[in-house]
């Protein structure tokens, strides 16, 4: 009976942890799939393009507070030959945003940290693109 709890125990820990894994290695198709959902979803919200400067800028905005659950999702189904990579680039844009919400008392140190930030992702950046260009065809589907 204790061996069954146990086991049960740590049944719901590996569930809590490890998300909704079926213990499944993740592949490039699995993250082709999690990019073409995001993707999608990022599309139907922000893909026509305001009509003005000032709304266009709201739209950008709004657009990059969605970067952080996109490559959150990205981060948790990316294979490991490009995971590092993936997680460089959701830790860019989780201390960019960060740095701007401490903006407004230090203007000069936000934008300089958001930039370094930024700057130290860039070829993290180039590597999910690449991949991405590589690996994932239309929309649902895998070219590898």
């Amino acid at each position: 009976m204790q061996r069954l709890r146990i086991f049960g125990l740590v049944c719901v820990l590996a569930i809590v942890v490890g998300g909704c894994s079926n213990g499944q290695p993740k592949t490039a198709a699995g993250f082709c799939q999690v990019y073409h959902q995001q993707e999608e979803q990022y599309l139907a919200k922000y893909g026509t393009p305001a009509s003005s400067g000032l709304a266009e800028l709201g739209q950008l905005v709004g657009a990059l507070s969605d970067w952080v659950p996109i490559f959150q999702a990205l981060d948790a189904a990316a294979p490991p030959d490009i995971e590092p990579d993936v997680h460089n680039v959701l830790d860019s844009l989780q201390q960019q945003e960060q740095d701007l919400g401490q903006e407004a008392s230090d203007p000069l140190g936000g934008l300089a940290s958001g930039m370094m930030a930024g700057l130290s992702a860039t070829t993290s950046w180039q590597n999910v693109s690449t991949y991405i260009q590589q690996n994932c065809g239309a929309e649902g589907t895998s070219q590898s």
